[in-house]
């Protein structure tokens, strides 16, 4: 019984590791990943944002185009821009390119991917896991952490 107890513990402690460890691949590392919570994630239909630095680590420029994850309807890349005398929330045209060597943080207030139509509510200490789509590489699967954010209090608005 204790054998079974003392296994069970070690495989989750690789699991939850697991989900904060940095992905590294040829092409690109990924490091620092979570997810927000915040009132916009707390309920069905709502939204959050998924944070990280990626650095791309080939010669070519590689692209953030979106992604999907089971628990939201749409993942797109975002940016915040200063509009009207406040921050606001926007899709990122032609997504989030990453020159050869470069890094790119996603953050809040800034860039970075949004999971819009959360079919469940994301709350804090929760995993999500998410598949980044990329141009010029391929896609990664993430598991990130639910984390609360009091930065990038920019204003979330569904269009009309």
């Amino acid at each position: 019984m204790k054998k079974l107890i003392a296994a069970a513990l070690i495989a989750l402690t690789a699991m939850s590791v697991s989900a904060c460890a940095p992905v590294e691949k040829s092409d690109l590392t990924i490091v620092d990943g979570w997810v927000r919570f915040s009132e916009y994630s707390d309920h069905v239909d709502g939204m959050t944002g998924a944070f990280a630095s990626i650095t791309n680590n080939t010669d070519h420029e590689i692209t953030i185009v979106g992604g999907s994850s089971e628990i939201a309807g749409m993942v797109e890349v975002h940016e915040v821009v200063m509009a009207d005398g406040a921050m606001k929330m926007q899709a990122k045209e032609g997504g989030i390119a990453i020159a050869p060597g470069k890094t790119v943080t996603l953050e809040p207030g800034g860039l970075h991917i949004m999971l819009m139509g959360l079919k469940k509510a994301v709350l804090e200490g929760d995993e999500v896991s998410l598949t980044i789509d990329f141009e010029g590489t391929e896609d990664v699967t993430v598991t990130w952490p639910v984390k609360t954010s009091l930065a990038g209090d920019e204003t979330y608005a569904p269009k009309n």
